[in-house]
């Protein structure tokens, strides 16, 4: 009976994951998934409120408190602003601008942006340069978001409470500095790999460089008083959790209360900025990825997974096992779906290296994120259809991903060669 309602777990998570796919009148996930966690609890013999036990309070608080930090400076324009400020001061070389993009994202992100807001922004930012330009629209649109996804490893963003939260559920500790420094390096190869893949290099006939047209960064306002508060708290949450080792939710909490006094923002404001689909989303999935670990479905597909795998392959299939889940749904959803299964792969593989399998995994959750379906490239889709229509976008789609599964395909190299070095020992 155990390994039946173990198996059946683990399809149901399956299920979801393929509802999730196809989004024809999409029913939220995070609903879905605690409405699956309360049939597969009760035909489990469960009580109610024992399922209700499984919701991950400790996951809401991080993620909530960050991303309510992060809504002050989204509400009153100090990140778009700081995007626009930091890409105008570079040069206006076409070829050069996607590694700007690409290098800002990176930094906005490890400076804690949330991962869709600034997907969102920078992905704007990008296409609308291309069409001011003539430059490729596609590549300028995913460069930024592909370098958010990046500095969303670094460790004060919201996202590496996934990371933590599903090492806990596994009994693992993450390396969060080491996972961060490892992304960079590959997300970097990546990008480069992405860039001539789709021709970014590539100069006009005559052999001169076309030059881009950034009036629309031009005659930006000074930041006011209350984004240099928000700006500010960035610094501060970066010291409480860095410094003083505090929970990177409460510091969120602690700071935007202090921003929120000092008029940053209206708080009505920063609250309609947090995403509740996105935390319901975690928090919906968290609750059904707990009762499977209970059930003890991640042991069974623990086993399948360890069957085809090897000391030097655990990390790059994780990472392909992770990217191409990804391809079709939430990256932080794959994150806390495939770390509870390392355990087991583990423990049949002793040899694999307990912390480059942990970083192949989440770098494999975003390695493919701009890819049409994921929500990084949903929002390069997005940007383009409001440049150029929807019927045009729609011509970028197999193009758009082609380039995920490149990304997937150079980071899952990338940990392959990690894990004969020993990056992270054995």
């Amino acid at each position: 009976m155990q390994v039946d309602m173990a198996i059946l777990s683990i399809l149901a998570v399956v299920i979801v994951f393929v509802i999730g796919a196809f989004k024809q009148n999409p029913l939220h996930l995070g609903i879905l998934g605690m409405f699956v966690a309360f049939v597969i609890g009760k035909a489990a013999g469960i009580a109610d409120t024992t399922i209700m036990g499984f919701f991950p309070t400790t996951l809401f608080v991080r993620v909530f408190g960050i991303m309510f930090f992060f809504a002050i400076a989204q509400a009153n324009g100090a990140i778009e602003l700081l995007a626009k400020k930091m890409i105008a001061k570079f040069g206006a070389n076409a070829r050069l601008m996607p590694f700007v993009l690409f290098y800002v994202g990176v930094i906005l992100g490890s400076i804690g942006i949330n991962s869709l807001a600034g997907m969102a922004i920078l992905g704007g930012i990008g296409v609308s340069l291309a069409a001011a330009s003539g430059a490729d629209p596609l590549l300028y649109g995913m460069a930024g978001g592909y370098g958010i996804a990046c500095g969303c490893y670094s460790p004060i963003n919201e996202y590496t409470a996934n990371i933590i939260s599903a090492c806990e559920t596994a009994e693992l500790t993450p390396n969060l500095i080491g996972i961060y420094l490892f992304c960079l390096v590959a997300f970097s190869i990546s990008f480069a790999v992405i860039y001539f893949c789709m021709g970014g290099f590539k100069v006009n006939r005559d052999g001169t460089t076309m030059a881009l047209n950034i009036d629309v960064l031009k005659d930006l306002p000074a930041f006011s008083r209350g984004q240099i508060i928000s700006l500010v708290g960035i610094i501060a949450v970066i010291a409480l959790v860095v410094v003083f080792g505090i929970d990177v939710g409460w510091a969120g909490i602690c700071v935007a209360v202090v921003c929120i006094l000092l008029g940053a923002c209206k708080c009505g404001d920063a609250m309609n900025k947090v995403s509740l689909g996105s935390l319901m989303l975690i928090c919906g999935m968290g609750t059904l990825i707990n009762l499977v670990s209970e059930l003890g479905g991640f042991e069974v597909m623990s086993n399948l997974l360890a069957s085809v795998m090897s000391t030097h392959t655990v990390a790059p299939l994780m990472c392909i096992t992770a990217s191409i889940l990804s391809l079709f749904t939430i990256s932080r959803l794959v994150v806390i779906t495939l770390i509870p299964t390392l355990p087991g792969i583990l423990a049949a593989i002793p040899t694999a290296s307990v912390g480059m399998a942990i970083t192949a995994t989440c770098a494999g959750a975003f390695a493919s994120c701009v890819g049409p379906l994921s929500a990084c490239g949903a929002l390069v889709m997005s940007s383009l259809g409001q440049q150029y229509g929807e019927k045009e976008a729609q011509n970028y789609f197999t193009k758009q991903m082609v380039m995920g599964i490149v990304g997937m395909l150079v980071v899952a190299a990338v940990c392959w060669g990690g894990s004969y070095i020993g990056v992270f020992g054995s």
